[in-house]
């Protein structure tokens, strides 16, 4: 049977292939309603605002506080249960979806959907925390990364072709953890026991826990592992909050730039690609930039910003939108990195991936917020403000990068000797 190295094991392909599964369903939420949402008020006359607002934005609403119980849960309570119970959820939403006949049903699904999604985002890293190592980690959380963005490019070519035909198509993608769930039994405790070897780089550590991660990079003090998780969800949020530009104001300006909504399609499509690649070459990113990549990543962010903000032309989005998701395609994975690291307590690691993605799903949910207070307060509703703010927020982001380049939250010289 084909093993896979991990750093201290050798691991079944198909038990490694049913971990990374559940990353195809950790991005999905509110991407089927997005393309669905223009036309909710034909589809269900009488419908309001609020209610089509509701739609993207509850899903999102609901991941947060089930990100963070299912981090909590799974100090005490086994991952794969959890995880499982989540991907169950997840798929009755999506056959709901496909039968829903009213709007108050669209939203009672979304919100299950926001809690089933919310329940295995955390663990589908967890997992791959408790049993990788070292830079065997790091490239599988880059692949994690990678594949997790990749679906988002799979399902928006869907999504796309299927909203035409028939409203509840779209829901379709919503299936998605039919795959995780088929593959479950690869990494059951039972499957798992009687294929998981220890591997030759264990011996060395043989006297160690199985399940202890190496504590090279790691906080042994739990409050200041806590408190450096809590700088990384920051940076996460912070990451995520500017590049919001591209899902809710992008669509806008090329509008008023007469781009016609086939373009737009293909800019979003490059953005997520862009943002899907180097989590399969992290490795050689990290060769290339070493202890500043993750200042790389923040110099193309805020390229990408610049030329989206200066230029109108459809060329001009397409450069921007690659910038954007590339610099964010850096970031990502390594923090997914960082935060396994601030713990040595093998039953705390999903509970940091959990403070960790709170991060990206509060900027989702309260990013549109804190620019229409701004403009408020500026009295400006101009679609450029928005680019402005984020430029001038990666512009800060930037300095304290360089200034704190040798901190635990900027700094990747840990992962020199392991590339």
């Amino acid at each position: 049977m084909l093993a896979i190295e991990t750093g201290r094991y050798k691991m079944p392909l198909l038990s490694v292939v049913a971990i990374l599964s559940m990353s195809i369903v950790v991005n999905l939420p509110g991407l089927a309603i997005s393309p669905v949402m223009g036309r909710l008020d034909q589809i269900f006359p009488h419908t309001s605002d609020l209610e089509i607002q509701l739609l993207s934005i509850l899903p999102n609403l609901f991941i947060i506080p089930f990100v963070l119980l299912s981090g909590k849960l799974s100090e005490s309570k086994s991952k794969l249960t959890l995880s499982f119970i989540g991907l169950i959820i997840y798929l009755l939403s999506g056959v709901a979806y496909l039968f829903a006949k009213s709007m108050l049903s669209l939203i009672i699904i979304s919100c299950m959907l926001g809690i089933g999604c919310g329940l295995v985002i955390p663990i589908a890293g967890g997992l791959l925390a408790d049993y990788f190592f070292g830079k065997y980690r790091v490239k599988l959380l880059g692949i994690k990364s990678g594949i997790a963005v990749g679906t988002i490019v799979l399902a928006n070519v869907f999504v796309g072709g299927t909203v035409d035909i028939n409203w509840h198509l779209p829901f379709i993608v919503y299936l998605i953890p039919v795959i995780p769930v088929a593959l479950y039994p690869f990494i059951s405790k039972r499957y798992l026991s009687q294929h998981l070897t220890m591997s030759k780089e264990a011996d060395v550590a043989s006297n160690s826990s199985p399940q202890v991660a190496p504590v090279s990079s790691a906080f042994v003090d739990p409050k200041k592992g806590q408190k450096m998780a809590l700088k990384l969800m920051l940076s996460y949020a912070t990451m995520t909050f500017v590049v919001l530009v591209i899902t809710y104001y992008m669509p806008f300006r090329m509008q008023d730039a007469k781009i016609s909504d086939l373009i737009l399609g293909e800019v979003t499509g490059l953005y997520f690609l862009a943002m899907a690649i180097p989590g399969f070459v992290l490795s050689s990113i990290i060769k290339a930039f070493k202890r500043h990549t993750i200042l790389a990543g923040n110099i193309f962010l805020i390229v990408g910003l610049i030329i989206s903000t200066l230029f109108s032309s459809a060329f001009s989005f397409f450069i921007g939108a690659a910038f954007l998701g590339f610099g964010y395609g850096i970031i990502q994975p390594i923090l997914y990195d960082k935060v396994t690291n601030t713990t040595t307590d093998e039953k705390q690691s999903t509970q940091r991936f959990a403070v960790l993605l709170s991060g990206n799903y509060m900027a989702i949910a309260i990013g549109p917020f804190i620019f229409k207070i701004i403009e408020s307060i500026i009295d400006d509703r101009s679609l450029m403000v928005p680019y402005v703010i984020s430029i001038i927020v990666m512009l800060v982001v930037i300095i304290l990068n360089i200034v704190c380049r040798n901190s635990f939250v900027f700094s990747t010289k840990e992962y020199l000797n392991n590339n």
